[in-house]
């Protein structure tokens, strides 16, 4: 039929037939209307401002040379005062010294007290020529009593002389990037190229705490090393505060008094530290300033309740049904001063019929700048089952226009009239 323009129209059987194709397609899970692309596109689904119940805290004032306050996790710093100037740090050095012994030696060896640990200089923990006592009590005398006779007996049984020992701390500052710190003894003791900084110390501490062991011995009011000999730490305030959990205090008269601490509370620890104030009565009242004043930049928030409806998925389903997303559990923390806090949902896999409720989808994601918070589970609010073919049909006869009577619908895509 040349030049003529033939026209189709669907009759009564054939939309039937491909009715019933479209049916079975959906039935599948083949073919729906809005169902949406994988994998989503992340998009925030929440933006918390952190609030001050008694508006932003003041600045501590600080007489230290040096210091700086720092996020255990996340090395954040929330406070610095001459953070990168090169200080004599004390005993603060033994630090360094636990964390190259947890690293060499085994707790449980057996190591003989040498006659270069007797009768150094500064603070000792009675150590006695040729007793034989383990690695787990010697770093216990280290950093307890901050026993220098402890360091030069770890140093040597560590690695075969003071001087190979000392090498190791420096090539292990050059690892951790310790840009301003310079070893001369595992000590402390005064020398001109004995030095660190306020940040250097700060990121120390922060890799020597994820030592489980390190955390309990720094931790420790007084310990018995036998003999009539009972250690006390010179840190005062893990006495006077039970969220104080550590670590090392230093003093000798060209360093001044100097402390680094940390601090937990709901669940969060901070480090801070102090360098070259004038007495230990300072150095208490200024680290626990420093920290206080963390805590308070750092505000317990609720970041999402439980059951919270964060989103709706649109899911391959011929009835165009949507999966309710809801929180599994509130997530209440403290947030790192006063920053936005985003909240992102991330989801494990495409989701397809059927569902059960309380199946887990996915995790709502915490930020906060490039900080990760954590998160919580996303979970399915409601089961959806997959439509079968009738329910499918009557989906489908619900939306057809009024008055509409398939019926009567005749080829050439008119009703019959009566």
């Amino acid at each position: 039929m040349t030049g003529e323009l033939r026209r189709y129209r669907l009759s009564g059987p054939w939309f039937w037939f491909i009715a019933a194709v479209l049916v079975a397609f959906a039935s599948l899970g083949l073919w729906a209307p809005g169902a949406q692309a994988w994998p989503p596109r992340a998009k925030p689904a929440l933006e918390i401002t952190p609030a001050f119940p008694q508006g932003e805290p003041a600045l501590p004032r600080l007489t230290a040379q040096g210091a700086i306050l720092v996020d255990l996790d996340t090395g954040f710093a929330l406070y610095a005062r001459n953070p990168d100037e090169k200080l004599p740090m004390a005993s603060t050095t033994k630090i360094m010294t636990a964390l190259l012994v947890l690293e060499s030696l085994d707790l449980d060896q057996t190591v003989k007290v040498p006659a270069a640990a007797i009768g150094l200089p500064g603070s000792v923990a009675g150590l006695r020529r040729g007793e034989s006592l383990t690695v787990r009590q010697l770093l216990y005398a280290l950093l307890v009593a901050s026993g220098n006779d402890a360091a030069v007996t770890l140093a040597i049984a560590a690695k075969g002389s003071v001087e190979a020992f000392v090498a190791a701390m420096n090539q292990k500052a050059k690892e951790l990037g310790l840009l301003r710190t310079h070893f001369v003894n595992p000590s402390g003791l005064h020398h001109e190229q004995h030095y660190s900084s306020a940040r250097d110390l700060a990121c120390l501490a922060r890799v020597a705490m994820a030592d489980p062991v390190f955390r309990e011995i720094v931790s420790t009011p007084e310990y018995d090393l036998g003999g009539g000999r009972l250690l006390k730490s010179s840190n005062q305030l893990l006495g006077q505060e039970p969220w104080i959990n550590g670590i090392k205090t230093g003093s000798t008269p060209y360093a001044g008094y100097c402390l680094v601490a940390s601090g937990t509370r709901d669940g969060l620890t901070l480090i801070s530290v102090i360098l070259g104030v004038a007495d230990d009565e300072t150095r208490s009242a200024e680290t626990l300033a420093l920290l206080n004043y963390g805590f308070a930049m750092t505000p317990l928030t609720n970041l999402v309740d439980q059951g919270a409806v964060i989103s709706e998925l649109a899911v391959p389903d011929p009835l165009g049904r949507r999966v309710r997303l809801v929180t599994d559990a509130p997530f209440t923390r403290r947030v790192l001063g006063p920053q936005t806090v985003t909240a992102t949902v991330k989801l494990d896999r495409q989701v397809t019929l059927p569902v059960e409720a309380g199946e887990v989808m996915g995790e709502l994601e915490f930020e906060q700048g490039d900080l990760d918070l954590g998160g919580v589970r996303l979970i399915a609010a409601q089961a959806l089952a997959k439509a079968d073919i009738p329910a499918i049909l009557a989906h489908w006869r619900a939306m057809w226009p009024p008055g509409l009577d398939l019926a009567r619908w005749q080829p050439g895509g008119q009703q019959a009239s009566r």
